[in-house]
């Protein structure tokens, strides 16, 4: 049996079903291509603010974070502006920046997760209109019941699987790419840990004259 010819006997659950089968594929092909840490953590980019703060250049460093717009140059401008507050109230101050980040590296994901917990439903759904064909099949009792049978069942089992087949894969690439989101704000606040040393050291006597 053709795989075309499978899944038109699915009936017209398999509409809703490829439909988010394709919107589940375009979340984690665009995810995939932004959560790289290239992306975020860029070696020129991190040795050029670092160069900028070791030398206390700081309205240099807050107009090169404003050039390379980015989770990463968000979070060390944040740094920059709020180096004069006290440490507690600059740590909730990064810490409220970084969850928006997070927020931002995580966009598409409640929508895959949607997908992952409503595709076997909808699976379900087909199974229950197939169950219903069979049944009034076998209580009408005319001439093509095994025919009739047959489309029943297949619809039924057809459905389900498809479900079952979005929502597997999908489940673990979920879970991979919101565990990758999380990984990156990691490596970017044990980046920016360094930069607040850098920030926070004490001025040497040179430093204080220059001011």
């Amino acid at each position: 049996m053709h795989i075309i010819d499978i899944l038109i006997s699915g009936g017209l659950v398999m509409i809703p079903l490829g439909l988010l089968s394709l919107a589940a594929l375009t979340i984690v092909l665009e995810r995939l291509w932004v959560l790289r840490r290239g992306q975020f953590l860029r070696p020129e980019v991190v040795s050029a603010l670092s160069n900028l703060l070791s030398q206390r250049e700081f309205d240099r460093a807050l107009e090169y974070c404003r050039r390379h717009r980015g989770p990463f140059t968000e979070l060390v401008a944040t740094l920059i502006e709020n180096r004069e507050a006290p440490y507690d109230e600059l740590r909730e101050v990064l810490e409220d920046t970084g969850r928006h980040q997070l927020s931002g590296l995580q966009r598409g994901l409640p929508a895959l997760a949607t997908i992952v917990a409503g595709s076997p439903l909808l699976g379900l759904l087909g199974t229950v209109v197939g169950m219903i064909k069979i049944f009034t099949v076998v209580a009408s009792s005319g001439g093509a019941v095994t025919e009739q049978l047959s489309a029943g069942i297949a619809e039924a089992l057809v459905t389900t699987a498809t479900g079952l087949i979005i929502a597997i894969p999908a489940l673990f690439v979920h879970a991979y790419l919101e565990g990758r989101a999380v990984e990156i704000l990691e490596d970017i606040e044990e980046q920016l840990l360094d930069f607040l040393h850098l920030v926070r050291r004490p001025r040497k006597p040179r430093e204080e004259q220059a001011s």
